[in-house]
């Protein structure tokens, strides 16, 4: 106790000196001084600065300040860039500032922990997923790994990791790399030469491992008991996960003569229901349970004859769909009997997790030939696959899957940024050959996540060399093609390839007929037509199976609110205009500013939203729970935006997005000003135009307008 009091006698006395000594400063500012340093002026790097302890005196008014700032903002983290001294300045509008200073010294320590791999395959991938690296016992990303995550490991053995942080050392641990893995064919088949429509005999076999070891749950690309179709040279894989394949040839010999046969595979196809799970007669859309119908009775009186395929965006976009993330669509497809799924780009709108959820409980599989991860462009998501194969009594059809060129640009980016979309032509002629040579397919066709071309009229020309011939395999690389994703009904023949997209929301089924002949053996397209069928007009009855559904516990308390009144409106807002996108920039704007605890404080002087984030008009009269997520599916979080004058100016002269203030933006010091957006924009590749930077919240814009209409705020709508 009296060495404090002895410290402020001194310090009193300190200053009481200074002042009395002290000439006159000719200078309207009064001067501060440090008359006590902080507690702590000595750190380490990755320590945190803290000024407690610190005293600062007006040494004119021989008073203590204390509402003055620091150059060194509180809770700073000290970085390498900081060893050494470094003055803090000490200032105070009116005054002239002082300083101190404070030492950063370079004894900071690496340590690892967390649970991650050290074994790997050999040609597998590296990752560090779980790694936690501390600095000073505080975590920290800002490090350099000697093996970079996401390199393909092409060496086996033990490895050092080294974790550096530069002008601090290092860290390290040992990974241990397996033997390649591969497969090798021992014994080839007893028989290799075989003539047209006989039988692959797989007796002889032998598969053995990279340690002489033989292995028998392998899986190889055609089944014994087959009927070979092509003369050709066929080229045999045998595969197994995590090995490097084996491959080896067998040849088929032409056969003469034979009864002409003909065949008929007809398609019936269905893209973007975006989850239309009822019947809306007002907008024409008939409802999976009369679709589920109408498909079944058709396919049952000729199974052989019908597959029955989707384009992708199927969940997506209808409440009970939404409510249950897809799970009840599943459900219906599974009753109707869906052969193939294309992958689209709202397949991605609730993140991969459910993706592979979708996958897991759809007994179809998801097909896309052309969707990568990001992190080597190679890698195909293990939910997924190129294509399949379907058998049709003794007609074998290949279905290739693909997206869009640059499909990401239509997914949110903290999503698309992880995945990879490349033009799909070459994957395409590459595995049409495959299927037709090396599967015995006597029909190809390509299912698109795409629109092929603007509009009704016209053809997909950025496709017409998959109508070409094949050098490899003497035919068409495809049969037939099938679009997407623009919600348009088209229909067309290029090249003699017949192509078709059915609309969207359940409003169309497309009929697309190939007529085959061939030698009983193997077939070819001779003839093709297309029809898309007005589904209401077609589809007049109930599925009991798909009925049934809306009464499984899991479903029905989600579909018994469905009809839940949000709103009455007073006016119609309509699809074509903006103004119902204006309405959710006003329940955006409303949500922030009423609720500045959920975002940081920070109140907003414009808000915005994509004009194609709003999918329907809405009518006077009541608004449901089912009503809102026809016109507003998506569940975009929330983001707050950091804008200068031009970004402000760019956001409302946009054509794309409507926005909405009720006051001029104030802007800082720096000349930011916040605006409220959703992540689909803010994390956009041409979100520079639009903002310095953002903050994600978690908060959709869906929320924000359902509770701006329940509060009654704005009675006038």
């Amino acid at each position: 106790m009296k060495k404090k009091l002895y410290s402020l006698l001194t310090v009193i006395s300190f200053v009481t000196f200074i002042s009395c000594t002290s000439s006159p400063i000719p200078s309207s500012n009064k001067d501060l001084a440090v008359v006590r340093n902080p507690d702590q002026t000595r750190y380490s790097v990755g320590d945190t600065f803290s000024s407690e302890g610190i005293v600062v005196y007006s040494i004119q008014e021989s008073k203590a300040v204390t509402d003055y700032s620091l150059s060194l903002e509180e809770g700073y983290i000290f970085q390498i860039n900081d060893i050494g001294k470094k003055d803090v300045t000490v200032s105070k509008d009116g005054y002239n500032s002082t300083k101190f200073t404070v030492e950063v010294f370079n004894d900071s320590q690496i340590s690892l922990g967390g649970t991650y791999q050290t074994t790997f395959d050999f040609n597998s991938f590296f990752n560090q997923d779980g790694l936690i690296v501390y600095l000073n016992n505080v975590i920290t990303t800002d490090y350099a790994s000697s093996i970079k995550p996401g390199t393909k490991l092409t060496e086996s053995g033990k490895f050092d990791v080294v974790i550096s942080i530069e002008g601090i050392g290092e860290a390290k641990y040992e990974i241990t790399v397996n033997k390649e893995k591969s497969l090798f064919v021992s014994s080839l088949p007893t028989k290799s030469t075989y003539v047209q429509g006989e039988n692959f005999e797989i007796e002889g076999l032998i598969i053995i491992d990279q340690n002489d070891e033989l292995v028998t749950d392998y899986d190889i690309s055609i089944q014994d008991g087959e009927v070979l179709k092509y003369a050709t040279t066929m080229t045999i894989t045998v595969s197994k996960t995590g090995y490097n394949s084996a491959t080896f040839e067998i040849v088929i010999n032409e056969k003469g003569g034979g009864t002409i046969v003909n065949k008929d595979i007809i398609f019936l196809y269905l893209n973007d229901l975006h989850g239309s799970f009822i019947r809306n007669n007002e907008k024409s859309e008939a409802g999976i349970s009369y679709i589920s119908k109408y498909i079944r009775d058709t396919v049952s009186v000729n199974p052989d004859k019908y597959i029955v395929l989707s384009g992708g965006d199927m969940f997506q976009g209808g409440y009970e769909s939404n409510e249950t993330r897809g799970a009840i669509m599943i459900d219906a497809m599974n009753i109707i009997g869906f052969d193939a799924m294309v992958l689209g780009n709202h397949e991605f709108d609730w993140g991969e997790e459910y993706i592979y959820s979708f996958a897991e409980q759809l007994d179809c599989p998801i097909i896309s030939a052309n969707t990568f991860y990001s992190s080597d462009q190679e890698t195909r998501p293990s939910w997924l696959s190129p294509y399949t194969i379907i058998q049709k009594g003794d007609v074998k059809v290949g279905i290739i899957g693909a997206a869009r060129n640059n499909m990401g640009s239509s997914i949110t980016g903290s999503i698309s940024n992880n995945f990879y979309f490349p033009q799909a032509n070459s994957y395409i002629k590459s595995y049409s050959d495959d299927l037709r040579l090396n599967h015995n397919c006597d029909v190809v066709v390509a299912a698109f996540h795409d629109e092929g071309f603007d509009g009704y009229n016209g053809s997909p020309t950025q496709y017409e060399d998959l109508t070409q011939i094949s050098a490899e395999s003497g035919h068409k690389y495809v049969d037939a093609m099938f679009f997407a994703h623009d919600h348009l009904r088209k229909e067309g023949n290029l090249n003699g390839v017949p192509y078709i997209e059915s609309g969207c929301n359940g409003k169309n089924i497309g009929v697309l007929e190939l007529n085959l002949e061939g030698n009983g053996v193997v077939y070819t397209v001779k003839n093709s037509s297309t029809e898309n069928l007005w589904a209401d007009s077609e589809c007049k009855v109930k599925d009991q199976d798909v009925e049934a559904l809306s009464q499984k516990p899991e479903y029905k308390e989600i579909i018994d609110l469905a009809d839940q009144v949000i709103y009455t409106f007073k006016n119609e807002y309509t699809y074509e205009s903006k103004s119902f996108t204006d309405v959710a920039c006003m329940a955006m704007y409303w949500y922030v500013n009423n609720h500045l605890d959920k975002f940081d404080y920070t109140t907003i002087y414009l808000s915005s939203h994509n004009t194609g984030g709003i999918r329907s008009g809405v009518s006077i009269g009541d608004f449901t729970r089912r009503d809102l997520i026809k016109v507003f599916p998506f569940d975009n979080q929330l983001s707050i935006q950091t804008c200068t004058r031009n970004n402000i100016n760019s956001l409302k002269s946009s054509t794309y997005y409507a926005t909405y203030s009720e006051s001029d933006p104030v802007y800082d010091s720096k000349g930011y000003t916040k605006a409220v957006s959703i992540t689909y924009i803010t994390e956009s590749s041409y979100a520079y135009r639009y903002q310095v930077d953002y903050k994600n919240y978690p908060f959709t814009a869906k929320e924000a307008l359902v509770e701006y209409l329940l509060s009654g705020v704005n009675d006038k709508l």
